[in-house]
């Protein structure tokens, strides 16, 4: 016999129903965009529960989308959703904003590249 709804988990909620239908996010988010809470976040407003979950895995330390959907266990696509309407109310910032002008160090990408070569 099937479980009804009343005893399924969050896990069991269908992804369109968490964004409400969207499927895409205005904002440009890479998988290693990462996000943090902002210290002002306005935790008076009514979130979802997966977004909270979002805020409170941000809090404090900067994570990334791949991160945030695979502590969720949503879909990627899912948790841009989320994470665009938690930057347009300003409760999440980019710990990584684009456009920074940073090029990546290659040679520490190099040197971190042979240091895993080596203990493999």
């Amino acid at each position: 016999m099937e479980a009804g709804w009343a005893d399924s988990s969050l896990a069991d909620v269908r992804p369109y129903t968490i964004t409400g239908g969207r499927t895409r996010s205005h904002h440009t988010l890479q998988l290693t965009t990462c996000l943090i809470t902002r210290p002002a976040a306005p935790w008076t407003a009514h979130f979802s529960p997966e977004g909270e979950a979002l805020l409170l895995h941000c809090s404090g330390v900067p994570l990334s989308v791949a991160e945030l959907a695979a502590l969720t266990r949503q879909p990627v696509q899912v948790v841009k959703v989320l994470i665009g309407d938690l930057l347009d109310c300003d409760a999440l910032a980019r710990a990584n904003p684009v456009g920074a002008g940073t090029d990546p160090d290659v040679p520490l990408l190099e040197a971190l590249l042979h240091g895993l070569r080596t203990r493999l």
